[in-house]
């Protein structure tokens, strides 16, 4: 046992320390991450989250969990927001590395395996976007918390922490669904396995399906009232809805989730639907299928539901693991498995190491040159502006310029989003000065930004426009910045 628990401290210390050097040798977070910084800063000045963003859409409402900002939100009382954001993600998902483990354990009962599968977990590639502050980093450790406390439910005080775990993950994400179904295509393959579901089981799991059910009304009626079913796709419009399977290869999807727990799981989900007597693998295959059900459908984002699917193979790996182990056992080579779990750690270290490195150097962050222009337009432009960018950049205009942006990532409970998404792509990419002007003036805009990253997202030099006599450039460093003086008269 002790034993154990230094190999386990030291996968975890190894985690934490390659994440805290990738984070903090890229020099900002990603760009959707300064949504979460506004709602942390704002709870930590005035209790309270931004319900109502006068800057994001030029002025909106918002609806969403607010339980992973609050909690961002304490730590910020004693560290800079910035440092939070990089500090406490990565020590949250740094744990799963030990919750991992003792899933793994329930399973097998076998130390070696369990330990071999949360060091997969820890230098699992997709889980390396240091510099994400996001609800993934809180909701993982939760759900599989949940997990392991449902897999103890026979002892009373895991129940307990079931129910707190399960209620702080409904207050936390809507993606709490893929527990729920989960749990339902677990009822439905323990049937047809003829594996008999204990009371305490199905208690627990009504309970979780009423009590989600509650918490997203409370939260999102009004969103459910405006825009009906709609909203399981929180009104993402239908061309940015493609990203949610973003164009990856299967090979780069597979280098992502490791090649060898992707292999081994599927030869234990085989066994364990046709030939094994492990009863918790179902549950484990349950929330699989249920995370590839919900991809399809494409209700949660396709790298968040990976990053959970990459977990769970890497814990199906310590089953495929103990096989081994139990067969060596039974041949002339039973004293080799010491060797075997050397071979192992030799074949996954590079394989999965390396992948994270360069998938954590190369994640979607600005630049500090990026982010001058945004700093320029906060101390050299009227308060009131607003300020045109491409999409991803919206947070930047709100977060560092202070400024209304013309639209972000979050679409939620704003009205003719593909219209304001497709005039917002006639802003880059059209010849007529009227028809930009006409745009510039029904959203009240001031300024336009032509970025690296707008050139990349609509493969654009120029803008053909901006040189009439309506735009005059203001700022020419790494972007150019060019103030709207102009409006398109119109008869109503």
């Amino acid at each position: 046992m002790e034993n154990r628990n230094k190999w386990l401290l030291a996968i975890f210390v190894f985690t934490l320390g390659l994440r805290l050097l990738l984070a903090f040798s890229v020099d900002n977070l990603t760009y959707d991450s300064y949504y979460n910084v506004r709602q942390v800063e704002s709870i930590k000045d005035d209790g309270l989250p931004l319900f109502d963003d006068d800057l994001s859409y030029s002025g909106r409402d918002i609806r969403f969990l607010p339980f992973f900002d609050y909690f961002m939100a304490f730590f910020a009382l004693f560290l800079p927001v910035l440092v939070v954001a990089k500090l406490i993600p990565n020590i949250l998902i740094s744990l799963l590395v030990v919750l991992a483990y003792f899933i793994s354990f329930k399973i097998t009962k076998n130390e070696k395996a369990s330990l071999v599968s949360s060091l997969i977990v820890g230098i699992l590639p997709i889980l390396f976007q240091t510099n994400k502050f996001g609800i993934e980093s809180l909701f993982l450790p939760l759900i599989f918390l949940s997990i392991y406390s449902f897999m103890n439910i026979d002892k009373k005080q895991y129940m307990y922490v079931y129910v707190a775990s399960f209620l702080l993950l409904s207050i936390t994400s809507s993606a709490t669904i893929l527990l729920i179904l989960g749990f339902l295509i677990y009822i439905v393959l323990s049937f047809i396995e003829y594996k008999k579901i204990n009371r305490s089981e199905m208690e627990l799991i009504l309970f979780s399906v009423f009590f989600y059910t509650w918490m997203q009304f409370i939260f999102f009626k009004e969103v459910l009232i405006n825009e009906g079913f709609d909203f399981i796709w929180q009104n993402i419009p239908t061309e940015i809805i493609l990203n949610y399977l973003p164009r990856l290869t299967i090979l780069e999807a597979l280098v992502l989730v490791g090649i060898i727990p992707f292999v081994t799981g599927i030869y234990v989900v085989y066994q364990s639907l046709f030939k094994s007597k492990y009863r918790n693998t179902l549950l484990i295959i349950s929330l699989s299928v249920s995370t590839t059900i919900l991809v399809w459908l494409r209700v949660i984002e396709f790298t968040f539901s990976l990053a959970f699917f990459g977990v769970m193979l890497a814990i199906l790996f310590s089953v495929f693991f103990k096989q081994i182990l139990l067969y060596l056992k039974k041949t002339k080579f039973s004293k080799c498995q010491n060797y075997l779990i050397i071979l192992t750690i030799i074949l996954i270290i590079p394989s999965a190491v390396i992948p994270s490195i360069s998938y954590a150097l190369n994640q979607d962050t600005p630049s500090d040159i990026d982010i001058e222009p945004f700093l320029w337009i906060e101390q050299n432009t009227p308060k009131q502006s607003g300020i045109t960018s491409t999409l991803r950049e919206g947070h930047l205009v709100t977060y560092y310029s202070n400024r209304r942006n013309f639209m972000d990532d979050e679409f939620s409970l704003i009205e003719d989003i593909e219209v304001r998404f497709n005039e917002l792509n006639d802003v880059y990419t059209s010849s007529f000065e009227t028809q930009a002007l006409k745009i510039f003036d029904k959203y009240d805009q001031n300024y336009i930004i032509l970025s690296d990253n707008s050139k990349e997202d609509y493969n654009i030099t120029a803008i053909d426009y901006l040189g009439a006599n309506c735009f005059e450039q203001v700022y020419n460093n790494q972007a150019t910045i060019y103030k709207i003086k102009c409006e398109l008269k119109t008869n109503d």
